[in-house]
């Protein structure tokens, strides 16, 4: 992959509802491209779409969304750096060393480098070069809850065969969950193919989750089409310390493209259901398994109304009435620990 297009999408400071910047950089580059055909929606989300369908075929999609949580910099300097991947939901990566891409700004301060999601981003461009036939989105203002998802374009689904997003931290992550919305039949042609080409591609075991909330969850409430989102190489998220690996983002792009050649341009259907009242347990653990220490928390502590979920790098409280839940982070945490001490001290 061309690193230097990829550290210059990085240096675009974007943030939630501050993100002209990464919205015409990317009308700007996709403009560029032969054969793809752009539009841009009133709330800023973006649509690509390569190729022409032939006779029963759909197109593949993938999307990202162009909003991070960092507050916007004069100029933000990508470095290339050799750095130790911190432990990451459930996987310690020991203590080899990795080439890595990290922020810093004018002062020499790490300022975020906003991997979550311009590695989706420039995942998604890459396939979008490479492929023949392939639509791809980006949607604004994920991180406070999914606003450009929500107004998404239906039209643009509709020949669709299934969707792809890349939102997770790591190399090792699936979501087969959105806050309670499932994504795929875990047991289908879909789910079962696509493991197998995301397994090959990064060459280690894959992990399957609930994942807090991503756009991919918005896609699968209007669709009836198989959803999934997965690792895009980001670690220390939300945080100033926040790095890509390029060695993960570069398997993240392999596993889109043998997703295609393995899947083809077909439609795998699975029709959406409302989350249900759950307990947020691991989904593809029996009751057995169910009894035992989930390698995934820390720790789980059942209150009468919410499931607070304690994990190494933050805190998940999910709701089991409406399938809610969503993540804070060590450092929002501790701030929101503040509140609380204050008012019921």
């Amino acid at each position: 992959m061309n690193i230097e297009k990829f550290k210059e999408l990085l240096s675009v400071p974007t943030k939630t509802y501050k993100e002209s910047k990464m919205v015409d950089y990317l009308i700007k580059i996709i403009g560029d491209m032969e054969g793809v055909t752009l539009t841009c929606d009133k709330h800023n989300n973006i649509y690509a779409t390569k190729g022409t369908l032939g006779e029963e075929e759909f197109y593949p999609m993938f999307i990202s969304h162009t909003d991070t949580v960092h507050e916007l910099v004069d100029q933000i300097n990508v470095e290339e750096e050799y750095l130790v991947r911190p432990y990451t939901f459930g996987k310690d990566f020991g203590t080899e060393q990795s080439l890595c891409l990290k922020a810093y700004d004018n002062d020499g301060k790490p300022t975020g480098i906003g991997g979550d999601d311009k590695c989706g981003i420039f995942i998604c461009l890459e396939l979008l070069s490479r492929l023949d036939k392939v639509k791809v989105a980006f949607f604004v203002s994920e991180e406070t809850g999914c606003h450009g998802s929500k107004m998404v374009d239906t039209e643009f689904l509709k020949d669709v065969g299934y969707c792809t997003q890349y939102d997770a931290p790591g190399d090792h992550l699936i979501s087969y969950s959105c806050m309670g919305t499932v994504l795929f039949d875990k047991d289908g042609e879909f789910f079962n193919t696509a493991l197998r080409s995301i397994t090959k591609s990064f060459g280690n075991e894959m992990m399957v989750q609930s994942h807090p909330y991503t756009d991919i969850m918005m896609i699968k409430q209007k669709s009836d089409i198989s959803c999934i989102n997965m690792s895009c190489g980001y670690y220390n998220m939300h945080t100033a310390n926040e790095f890509v690996c390029l060695y993960d983002v570069e398997r993240a792009i392999t596993a889109g493209m043998n997703m295609v050649k393995d899947l083809g341009l077909k439609r795998y259907e699975f029709k959406y259901e409302p989350p249900k009242p759950a307990n947020f347990s691991h989904p593809f653990f029996d009751e057995e398994e169910q009894e035992s220490e989930d390698p995934f928390f820390e720790s789980v502590h059942h209150l009468e109304s919410i499931d607070v979920l304690e994990e190494k790098s933050g805190i998940i409280i999910a709701d089991p009435y409406d399938g809610n839940e969503f993540y804070i982070d060590d450092e929002d945490g501790y701030k929101l620990y503040e509140i609380l001490k204050k008012r019921y001290r």
